[in-house]
């Protein structure tokens, strides 16, 4: 006959119901408590993510993962505000002293960035970034994920972090938008037969030059050019033969570029840009998605339409 320890068996009975119980409250609790009551927050953003993220007031303290948004803040007079910037941001005019450089966003250190204790981190919505953004978003820190492509598109971000940090941004987007409007005006009725062939290379791409669908393309058409491999649909290495055979009637290249003008020269000496004298060297970092781009507009219409910008 086997005997049976009721202490031991009503020991081990309590145990397993308060493992049960303990397991069932767990549930619950994780059922019932929400992330964030945004019911308490006067302040909702909405990325391009379509994410919302919620905010007690306007952030105070600001990371910036991307230099085009850190032009932007600096654009609407809150780099004050600026705890933390990408490697490409600490370099720009503007940046307050005290501000840390964090490096290359692929290789961030989390450590550093949750010593800061900014109120929200501004990023690219890259695909790149997704596990850092969710990283970051389990570790506590709010993110506001952008990814601007177009001219309209940078006004709209740059209008949308304006209402975020509750600056105006009205004066600075009016003005940009005049300025795009100027030259637009005068180039919208050029036929394919009017615009110039151009050649972009940039540096700031490791040489690479634009297809269309990309914001420099979009730069050159409203400037009154026509991208001599507008046939592609995104940035690439482009072959010195093909670029000789499409025959550029000027040759655009970021003035960091490694090469000089006689390099140039060299490689496409038989080209129309070449023999008429029209190599340009456009400011690096303007033909980006930050306030700068209607500079690099303004530049390249001078230079591909000159009768219409003397």
């Amino acid at each position: 006959m086997i005997k049976t320890n009721k202490k031991g068996v009503f020991a081990i009975t309590v145990v397993a119901v308060l493992i049960v119980a303990s397991m069932a409250g767990a549930i619950i609790l994780l059922q019932d408590a929400p992330a964030e009551d945004p019911g308490d927050l006067k302040l909702t953003v909405v990325d391009d993510r379509g994410k919302s993220v919620y905010f007690a007031d306007s952030p105070q303290t600001i990371v910036s993962l991307g230099s085009s948004f850190t032009e932007i803040i600096i654009a609407l007079n809150e780099s004050d505000r600026l705890v933390g910037v990408d490697y490409s941001g600490a370099a720009l005019e503007g940046i307050p002293e005290n501000v840390t450089d964090l490096g290359k966003t692929s290789t961030l250190s989390m450590e550093s960035l949750l010593y800061l204790e900014p109120d929200v981190v501004i990023i690219w919505n890259f695909s790149m970034y997704a596990s850092l953004i969710k990283d970051m978003e389990d570790k506590g820190l709010k993110v506001v994920a952008y990814y601007p492509k177009n001219v309209s598109q940078v006004l709209s971000t740059m209008e949308r972090i304006g209402d975020m940090l509750g600056a105006n941004a009205t004066a600075v987007v009016d003005s940009m938008k005049a300025r795009v409007n100027a030259v637009v005006e005068r180039t919208a009725s050029l036929t394919d037969d009017q615009r110039t062939r151009v050649y972009l290379e940039l540096t700031s791409m490791s040489g690479q030059t634009v297809g269309s669908g990309t914001l420099s393309h979009e730069l050159i058409t409203m400037a009154g050019g026509a991208n001599i491999f507008a046939n592609s649909t995104s940035n690439f290495l482009a072959n010195r033969e093909h670029v000789i055979d499409r025959n550029p009637e000027v040759i655009v290249v970021e003035n960091s570029s490694p090469h000089d003008e006689q390099y140039f020269r060299g490689a496409y000496a038989s080209t129309d840009a070449v023999m008429n004298d029209r190599i340009h060297r456009i400011a690096a970092g303007t033909l980006t998605t930050s306030p700068r781009l209607v500079d690099a507009l303004e530049d390249l219409a001078r230079w591909l339409q000159p009768e219409l910008f003397p």
